[in-house]
Order: structure tokens, then C-alpha cells, then sequence
């Protein structure tokens, strides 16, 4: 009948489409090194077995940054190295000073005796670490208050006048927290100027010399900032002795005390601190393509005429 020969050819018609969209164009065969296939000039990225694939990290960036470092890895305060100014003020307590009057009919000896003064000095140092280096100028004024000469004390009035220059270096001792006791001394170039005073009838002369000079210091200081510093310290300085026309000097000495305040030049460190780049989170791995079995042929279907 036709009407079976046209159904028959529907049905076959029908299953060849079916075997046709089950079986792929082209089988994609899965690369045997476990890469993953390239375009254009993209890099080719390996898979090993069985390990997620994960991209590269940018590289970590350092970042500087200005710190307030004050306390060392020995937990020690620490201050700016380098040049600083030092500037100091306080009293001065000149020893007496003994002479011996010349080309006097009668000649005396006796002893100059000096009240309290005050002392200031400043400058420009360097601090090495545990050894400092300063130049400095110095100025100490003081009262002559008597003159001591055999069995009497004759009144005296006058000032005495010391200007100084010296070249010193200090050690600082090991510090205690921001606490760093010293010691140090220097030499250099002393200008004493002595008043003129009576004495068994006879007037002397006011007098000025250059000499040579030397100081010596014991403090600490306290560390307030990390450019500043105060200290706290007791000085000895003197000169050698001299001579005028009608009166030999001997030695000058003080003892004095001073506050002062010292200011580094030096700015803070820069510490470059790494910043770290967030690692992405891994891409998991691609499946690998299996490919699908052929699907059977399609047997046609008889009986249908």
C-alpha cells in the first residue's frame, strides 16, 4: 500500500536525522600532555597531573616609609648621628689665685680672692656614636671680692674676665634608657683679663693675656627627642700662670657647673617596608574531554508493510 511505503520512508528518514545529531562532526581528541590548546600567540599554560592551575603573582612592591625610630634592636633610645649645636649657661667658682708683687721697694705675696660667677659656652660637635667632637667658645666672669696678703685682708673690688676656645671630645658610657652619662676634656686658647688692685700702698695694673687652656667635663644628658638632648654637667678649666711688669700670676682654676641643650641636624631613617600582593585564589583545574562512544547504526523497522 502507499500508505505504508510513505510511513516506512518517515521512519527511516526520522532515525537517520537522530544517528546524525548523536554522532559529533569531529571527535576532539584530549591533548596526551595535559596542555591546553593555544590561540593566537597566548602563552601555553602546563598542567601537571592532578595540580590546580594558578596565575602568577605580581611582583611585591617596596614601599618607603618615614618611621619614628627612637629605640634600637638593643632597646637602646636612639638620636640623630652627625652635626649638632650645644649651647650651655651656670656658675663658675674661680680658685684664689696667688701672685707675688716685683720691682716694688717692698714686695708682697699674697692671694687674689674671687666670689661666685657665672659661666656660658657654646658651639658647634659632631657626634661620631660613642665619641663626640665639639668646638666651642666660652666666656666666665667673676668678682674679686679680697686680697689675702700675710696678716691682713685687704678689701679688693674688680672683675675677672675668661674667654675661651676649645677643641674637646667627650665620650658618651654606655646608655640607661634615654639617660647617657659622659666624660670629656679639651685644650685650646685662653684670653684671662685681671683687674688692677691695691696693696700695701701700691696700685697695679689691669692686665690681659692670651694663654694656653684646658677644660675638663663630667655630665649626662637626656635624651627628649630624637633631634634634642638636654645635660646636666660639672666642669674644671684653668690656665697656666704669667707674669706683668710689677705682678707674677699663678695658675687660674674655676669649678663650675652648667644646664645646657643640644640640637642634631640629623633627620629620621626611612625604613622600606614590603607591601605584600594578595596571592588570586587557584582557578581549579579543567575537566579533561572524553569523547563519547559512536552511537549504534539504526537497524530499520520491519514489518511495517
Amino acid at each position: 500500500m502507499n500508505f505504508k511505503r510513505l510511513l516506512l520512508a518517515g521512519a527511516t528518514v526520522t532515525a537517520l536525522g537522530s544517528a546524525t545529531l548523536i554522532t559529533p562532526a569531529r571527535a576532539v581528541e584530549a591533548p596526551a600532555t595535559g596542555s591546553l590548546p593555544t590561540e593566537g600567540k597566548a602563552a601555553d599554560l602546563t598542567l601537571a597531573a592532578g595540580e590546580p592551575l594558578v596565575a602568577p603573582t605580581a611582583p611585591q612592591t617596596p614601599v618607603a616609609q618615614a618611621q619614628a625610630i627612637e629605640v634600637n634592636a638593643s632597646g637602646e633610645f636612639e638620636q640623630a648621628p652627625g652635626w649638632y649645636l650645644t649651647v650651655g649657661a651656670g656658675a663658675a667658682w674661680p680658685s684664689d689665685v696667688g701672685f707675688r708683687t716685683r720691682n716694688f721697694d717692698d714686695n708682697l705675696n699674697g692671694d687674689l680672692q674671687f666670689g661666685g660667677g657665672f659661666s656660658v659656652d657654646g658651639g658647634l660637635g659632631y657626634d661620631f656614636g660613642a665619641i663626640r667632637a665639639e668646638l666651642t667658645y666660652g666666656y666666665t666672669a667673676a668678682s674679686l671680692n679680697e686680697i689675702s696678703v700675710s696678716d691682713f685682708n685687704p678689701g679688693a673690688s674688680g672683675i675677672i674676665n675668661k674667654n675661651d676656645i676649645f677643641a674637646s671630645a667627650y665620650w658618651d658610657i654606655i646608655p640607661t634608657g634615654r639617660w647617657t652619662p659622659y666624660i670629656g676634656g679639651g685644650l685650646g686658647y685662653t684670653n684671662l683679663s685681671t683687674p688692677s688692685f691695691s696693696v700695701g700702698g701700691f696700685r697695679t695694673g689691669s692686665s690681659n693675656r692670651g694663654l694656653f687652656g684646658w677644660q675638663a667635663k663630667v655630665g649626662v644628658s637626656y635624651a627628649a627627642s630624637y633631634n634634642f638632648d638636654v645635660y646636666a654637667e660639672g666642669t674644671y678649666s684653668g690656665t697656666e700662670g704669667f707674669s706683668t711688669s710689677n705682678v707674677r700670676y699663678d695658675s687660674y682654676n674655676d669649678f663650675g657647673a652648667k644646664l645646657g641643650l643640644r640640637y642634631r641636624f640629623g633627620s629620621r631613617p626611612v625604613v622600606v617596608v614590603e607591601q605584600p600582593v594578595p596571592a588570586p585564589a587557584p582557578r581549579p583545574a579543567p575537566e579533561v574531554f572524553t569523547p563519547q562512544p559512536a552511537p549504534q547504526p539504526v537497524e530499520p523497522i520491519r514489518g511495517l508493510w
